[in-house]
């Protein structure tokens, strides 16, 4: 079966024209050698650590997965799309040979596979689908799920929308709703890999964020109070805010929810964050708190949320434990 393949001829498709000219696609990824040796993931993965000790593991794993794809999973009759930004043309084409090594001191891609290049199409001839998984950062990747559409488009044949699905109405909406939900699990594997103090850490800086005057106690200072907020910096307004902090993938009980409980005094209020969330005896403990107390509690996705709405007020120092980049989407 004929795989279909993006690969990107440099940053928006600058190298375009010298692969359609040379009758080539190529790619980086850092490995100065014949990479046809390299017959695994892992031996890629390998030698790029070797030669880069200092890059971040995942971004190492993106570069040997994807030069491995190139090197041995691209077969010769497999259909190549690059796109080229500054047009918005797509060029389609056939791989026409194995993998090659070929260093230039002209271009930065070493690893080759020769292509015969057939036609450029609109990118807006695509569906809306199909312009979207095209839209993807990665260097290489698979677009078999648009097969039947890409091969009608290279063999010239027209492509009539689907009504019901080729709508731009709604997608703005849809990719914001992805990129959220994919940036939440990234954030949430962060949290949980995090060293318990930082996180606790990190809980203060939000509600300082937030407008509280906030910090740790000392280890072992209050026993089940891990952080402590107050709305002025001496402590003298009411209420004081005792916060627990529980980072572990268990659901906090209704023991955990009594004990801390007991810590609070007076006009306190309680926080309890668990990144676990809450079993229904601990909600029902927080909800029949005695006469005067309060007691609010943070599941993982509810702080997560809140991380992310007062991020840009962080302190330089927190948001070093959640590196975050603003991307802006269009929205319908």
């Amino acid at each position: 079966m004929v795989n279909i393949w993006v690969v990107r001829a440099g940053t928006g498709g600058t190298y375009a024209d010298e692969f359609e000219e040379a009758g080539i696609a190529a790619i980086g990824f850092g490995i100065e050698e014949n990479a046809s040796g390299l017959k695994s993931r892992d031996a890629v993965l390998s030698v790029l650590t070797r030669q880069y000790p200092n890059m971040k593991k995942g971004r190492a794993v993106n570069w040997a997965s994807q030069l491995y794809r190139f090197v041995h999973e691209i077969k010769q009759g497999d259909t190549i799309l690059t796109p080229i930004q500054d047009t918005r043309e797509i060029m389609i084409g056939t791989c026409a040979g194995p993998y090659r090594y070929e260093p230039s001191q002209d271009r930065e891609l070493h690893h080759i596979r020769p292509v015969s290049w057939t036609t450029r199409i609109s990118r807006d001839k695509l569906s809306v689908q199909a312009r979207n998984s095209a839209g993807s950062t990665l260097t290489l990747f698979s677009m078999n799920e648009h097969r039947a559409e890409i091969e009608a488009l290279a063999s010239g044949k027209e492509v009539k929308p689907d009504p019901d699905t080729e709508s731009d109405e709604g997608a703005g909406s849809q990719l914001f709703d992805e990129v959220r939900g994919q940036a939440e699990e990234l954030i949430s594997d962060k949290i949980t890999h995090m060293d318990p103090f930082d996180f606790e850490e990190l809980v203060a800086a939000l509600l300082r964020a937030m407008g509280y005057f906030a910090s740790r106690t000392a280890a072992g200072a209050d026993r089940g109070v891990d952080v402590i907020a107050q709305s002025d910096a001496l402590g003298l307004e009411s209420p004081r805010i005792k916060v627990q902090v529980k980072q572990r993938n268990q659901r906090a009980g209704a023991v955990d929810l009594r004990n801390f409980i007991a810590t609070l005094r007076g006009r306190d209020r309680g926080l309890f964050v668990s990144t676990g969330g809450f079993s229904r005896e601990a909600l029902y403990e927080a909800e029949r708190v005695p006469s005067g107390v309060s007691v609010t509690t943070l599941t993982r996705d509810e702080f997560i949320k809140l991380l992310t709405d007062h991020y840009e007020r962080l302190e330089p120092e927190a948001r070093a434990m959640i590196p975050l980049r603003k991307v802006f989407i269009p929205i319908d």
